[in-house]
């Protein structure tokens, strides 16, 4: 008969995906400068992450970004006017 110990064994199997076939769960270093490091756990996969939006960085631009592009100006012909009649 076997005796019984009291003590759990936690068992996990690695198994080593292609990058392509995983679904990445990333490990990102703590951010220090525009760019951080990530790491995939499952397949190890390296790819460096933003760590501010480039288009909304308040260091770099001085316009608020919910400001519209200035549009020049444009002519408009005399002729092509469009009437709307009721």
């Amino acid at each position: 008969m076997k005796e019984r110990t009291g003590e759990k064994v936690k068992v996990q199997v690695q198994v080593q995906l292609k990058p392509e076939q995983c679904h990445h769960y990333w490990v990102i270093e703590v951010a220090n400068g525009p760019a951080s490091q990530g790491e995939c756990k499952h397949c190890g996969l390296k790819k460096e992450f933003l760590n501010a939006f480039p288009e909304y960085n308040p260091l770099r631009k001085s316009k608020s970004p919910l400001s519209l592009p200035e549009l020049p100006e444009v002519e408009v012909a005399e002729d092509s006017k469009t009437m709307i009649t009721g």
